[in-house]
């Protein structure tokens, strides 16, 4: 027979309800996470959204990389503890690169590059091959968090008081007796939020769809919904790097608010409803004389003429920032542009 839950005191939910917002809790829980691109951080209303779920879509030769390492350089130097953790699907995590720019912004800010070491400690990288070892990565990921929260050491739980019935009235004005953590309401660790990083989603899913389609599908939309469990429940900046395919204008109308863009981003139209930001990068001409090399007519092309390119990055879906539209140029190439130099 179903019995009514045990009424619980207002002034416990009240306490519990102020955990969250006690002094202790760091900044960056509450802020925005700079990607180390200033203009870009502009376009997103100043970076990435902790507890969201964002997602770059480009072609493998594009710069996205460097977007990467840079969102890693600035959340590893935001905070003491920060700590991120890259999946790396494509075999190819330019370890050596990332140490290189580490070194140039800890100068740029003033500080020692031998530091450079002591930061890429607070980093792992995990190297998957297929759809199974990404899942087993993130279970990893998962048990890792679990295990941080439940080592990590707790005050004194709130009481929680019951009143069973009416002849327990006298017994409310006794001091109440703590009970144990498991009849209590799970409140979040309060630490500085992880960054998880998959490089990329694609690589791994995509040969999962081309084998049996619905089956992977659903396997995919299975482990989006948990990835986005992880992220919500424990705060992560999760950024997933994904592919793109290229298809005629006639056949699709494109999603990107340049005509001229071709790419569509990979894994299907459902993969694209299941983040909560999604970008696409892609290259446009710089000026009125590159375009006309580029899409003009032979004749009107001048022989041995290169015309120049410029990357740009713009938001195809927001979820709830309303950012739609919104696109900027894309290069990083100085490292004053990166964190701590906005």
């Amino acid at each position: 027979m179903a019995m009514a839950a045990e009424p619980i005191l207002a002034s416990t939910l009240w306490t519990l309800h102020r955990v969250p917002l006690a002094p202790t809790v760091t900044s960056s829980q509450s802020k925005k996470l700079p990607t180390g691109h200033r203009s870009l951080d502009n376009t997103l209303g100043g970076g990435l959204d902790h507890g969201r779920l964002s997602c770059l879509s480009a072609e493998a030769e594009s710069g996205t990389s460097d977007i990467m390492q840079a969102v890693l350089i600035s959340h590893l130097l935001s905070a003491p503890n920060a700590t991120a953790t890259v999946i790396d699907t494509t075999l190819a995590f330019d370890l050596r690169n990332l140490h290189g720019k580490l070194v140039r912004v800890l100068q740029v800010q003033g500080k020692d590059g031998a530091e450079a070491m002591g930061v890429l400690k607070r980093l792992t990288i995990m190297k998957v091959f297929d759809f199974i070892g990404l899942t087993e990565s993130v279970t990893e990921f998962r048990e890792a968090l679990e295990f941080e929260d439940a080592s990590a050491p707790r005050g004194e739980p709130p009481p929680r008081g019951t009143v069973a019935d009416s002849e327990d009235e006298d017994d409310m004005l006794d001091e109440p007796t703590p009970p144990s953590m498991s009849t209590l309401p799970k409140v979040p660790s309060l630490r500085v939020p992880s960054l998880l990083v998959i490089d990329s989603i694609s690589q791994a899913a995509a040969p999962l769809l081309k084998s049996n389609h619905v089956q992977g599908q659903a396997l995919l939309t299975s482990f989006m919904r948990s990835l986005a469990h992880l992220t919500r429940t424990y705060g992560l900046c999760t950024l997933l790097l994904n592919g793109v395919t290229s298809y005629s204008q006639s056949r699709e109308e494109t999603p990107s608010i340049f005509s001229s863009c071709v790419l569509r981003p990979a894994l299907s139209k459902t993969f694209a409803s299941l983040v909560d930001l999604h970008m696409l990068v892609h290259a446009i001409p710089k000026t009125a004389a590159d375009a006309r090399i580029v899409y003009g007519s032979r004749h009107e092309i001048k022989r041995g003429a290169e015309p120049e390119v410029v990357e740009v990055i713009e938001v195809l879906q927001d979820r709830y920032s309303g950012k739609v539209g919104r696109w900027t140029s894309f290069a990083i190439s100085d490292d004053r542009d990166m964190i701590g130099m906005s």
